[in-house]
């Protein structure tokens, strides 16, 4: 936006000079050729007056004093007698005796007319400023006086100002440009402030605010207007977490007493109804882990700052050890491939929480008699963590939204809450983390988590 607004400064100040430069330069120009004009004029007269009365008495004219004449006027004078032969040439005194009759701005003269403009004249073909006047004695033509000027020194001094009027623009539109680009930066400063603030609470930063002092009145006002819906934004976020944490603190107890309930019926129920009390323990069982899932969440939330240092490794390899009977009961078995070690800085809980939910998936899914592989590495700035099954995996449109809350997909067994992945994503990204599904060769779903390595701090 600097950018553009400095260019159009430039521009309109460069229209607006284009607009008084040009037409300053042509009047110098047209002022300059008219002064010229003017010089021939008066000096053609002057001369003209001094060799009225030698010609009209047909006495030589003092070619000493007009020569001096011509000299201080810097022009080159030419006399000539009625018949258009030269008398005298101020710069080519070898030319007297030369007719010049058959030149036009000559022939005028000794016809008692003026002639004067700027083009080249003969004999030499010089481009001049020229005047051609006659010299009367009682009404008779006697003679006629050329007197012209080169017009290089002009076009030189008309030149100059063009040049001159041009560095003046330069000048200028350089000025513009420092100014413009002060004042830009200063419409522009506010902007990228604000423009900073909206992507830090887009990433999640609610505390973020911008200073409601900088930059024109407008932007104070959109700067008041963005921290008023960071307040509210955060107030809003604060009270849904709150209430979901709240909520899922006061239903843990009565779900649990429930539970513990249809237990005890089962225990004394008669075998017709022991079927659907143990569905209703299901169903039991399956809200106190959407409970628990909603509470895992809202303290996430709450506590994302919270990151420490973790051995992924050895994390991994106690929870593969306590799913381990859980997957032969499902004839499942589960391989770690792991380093001694990998550190990572998480938050405390995330890489057991991580895995737990990535078996559990995994098993879900796994058919009877396949391997459930987690490969641990540590992989430059990150520890990746892997969940591979051979399991019917997912499409692409699918694997996008699985980390969507609530969503499980079509053919997904009965008992699960749709958070789980939810779970993994949120957490990968209070550590600072990413999260993906993958399709595995060969069939099955591969489970990524990158975690930051203790080391890339």
């Amino acid at each position: 936006m600097t950018r553009r607004l400095i260019i159009a400064y430039v521009t309109l100040t460069a229209l607006a000079l284009a607009l008084l430069a040009t037409p300053l330069g042509l009047t110098f120009a047209h002022r300059e050729h008219d002064r010229l004009l003017f010089d021939a004029e008066r000096g053609a007269n002057t001369i003209a007056t001094m060799i009225d009365d030698p010609l009209e008495a047909h006495k030589p004219i003092p070619a000493e004093s007009i020569n001096a004449s011509a000299r201080e006027m810097g022009a080159h004078v030419v006399i000539v007698n009625p018949k258009g032969v030269v008398l005298l040439d101020s710069e080519q005194p070898g030319s007297r005796g030369q007719s010049l009759a058959s030149i036009k701005d000559v022939q005028l003269a000794l016809r008692g007319a003026r002639a004067s403009g700027r083009g080249e004249l003969q004999p030499n073909d010089e481009v001049v400023a020229y005047a051609t006047v006659p010299t009367t004695g009682e009404g008779v033509v006697s003679g006629a006086v050329r007197v012209t000027y080169p017009t290089a020194t002009l076009d030189e001094r008309v030149r100059d100002v063009w040049i001159q009027l041009g560095l003046l623009s330069l000048g200028v539109l350089a000025a513009v440009v420092l100014l413009g680009a002060v004042i830009a930066r200063s419409i522009t400063r506010p902007l990228r402030t604000l423009e900073h603030a909206t992507d830090r609470l887009a990433e999640g930063d609610l505390t973020v605010r911008v200073d409601e002092t900088d930059g024109p009145e407008e932007l104070r006002r959109v700067a008041g207007t963005f921290n008023r819906m960071a307040a509210q934004l955060s107030d809003l976020i604060d009270s849904q977490t709150q209430f979901v944490a709240n909520a899922s603190h006061q239903l843990r107890s009565p779900l649990t007493a429930l539970r513990l309930r249809l237990e005890n019926l089962d225990a004394e129920a008669n075998a017709r109804d022991r079927e659907s009390i143990r569905a209703a323990a299901a169903e039991v069982t399956r809200m106190s882990r959407l409970v628990d899932g909603l509470l895992l969440l809202a303290n996430d939330a709450a506590h994302r700052d919270d990151l420490e240092f973790v051995d992924v490794a050895a994390v991994a390899r106690d929870r593969v050890a306590g799913w381990n009977d859980v997957a032969r009961e499902n004839n499942v078995d589960i391989a770690l491939d792991a380093p001694p070690t990998a550190l990572a800085r998480t938050l405390a809980s995330a890489p057991e929480q991580l895995l737990d939910n990535l078996i559990d998936n995994a098993l879900s899914a796994s058919p009877s008699g396949t391997t459930i592989t987690v490969v641990v590495r540590h992989q430059g700035a990150t520890v990746e963590v892997r969940v591979l099954d051979r399991g019917p995996g997912l499409d692409d449109e699918s694997r996008r939204r699985a980390f969507d809350r609530f969503w499980r997909a079509p053919d997904a067994q009965p008992g699960g809450t749709g958070l789980g992945l939810a779970i993994v994503r949120q957490l990968a990204e209070a550590s600072g983390g990413t999260s993906r599904l993958a399709a595995r060769a060969g069939g099955g779903l591969a489970a990524e988590v990158a975690l930051p390595a203790a080391d890339a701090r």
